[in-house]
């Protein structure tokens, strides 16, 4: 089996976002990369575009062959893509992030994962959290996006690259609170209003 690394990247107004998973499958690595950008669009297209506000926008998807002895890349396929956000509210601060988290038969951490997707929008939050109604749509793009991967022939994956070993995926979750992702706010040049001695 090829191991195979993805990644879906994407902009918000001045900053620019991303999220990785691993695969390992039988076919080549055209072969993954249609797949992976055939999980992009079920993601985001019907799905969790509608508690994205159109400011963020899903731009490219990458696929890396991946050595599975030592885990360094041999090639990689990108295609640009143009998957935003239909909301009607604004996004949140770049910062703010929502996790899926992966789970594998493993009981330590190590059989743990999580991706972070993009600010939603504000219309999605309820007294501080991801409402009900945007949890749910979470979970519906987030079960999509694993049903096109497994349709593709490649099997979702926790990778530990301390040992050069990959762990199925067997479940995953969506929680209510928001996540900070500090480096998704680093490109920011911030304008500062001065205040003056009474």
């Amino acid at each position: 089996m090829a191991l195979f690394h993805h990644t879906f990247s994407g902009t918000t107004p001045g900053e620019s976002w991303s999220f990785n998973v691993h695969t390992t499958g039988a076919g080549t690595l055209a072969a993954a990369q249609a797949g992976a950008v055939a999980a992009a669009g079920a993601l985001v297209t019907g799905q969790l575009d509608a508690v994205l506000p159109p400011a963020v926008v899903l731009t490219e998807v990458s696929t890396a062959s991946l050595d599975e002895a030592t885990d360094q890349q041999i090639s990689r396929l990108s295609d640009d893509v143009n998957l935003p956000g239909v909301a009607a509210s604004e996004m949140l601060p770049f910062q703010c992030a929502t996790s899926v988290s992966w789970r594998t038969d493993l009981a330590t951490r190590a059989g743990r994962g999580r991706i972070y997707l993009p600010p939603l929008a504000v219309g999605a939050v309820d007294e501080g959290r991801v409402s009900a109604a945007a949890q749910a749509t979470i979970v519906t793009a987030a079960s999509a996006f694993w049903a096109a991967l497994d349709t593709a022939g490649l099997q979702l994956v926790i990778r530990h690259k301390a040992v050069h070993a990959s762990t199925a995926v067997t479940s995953g979750n969506v929680g209510n609170v928001i996540d900070t992702q500090r480096r998704r706010r680093n490109k920011l040049i911030e304008i500062r209003s001065p205040l003056t001695a009474p």
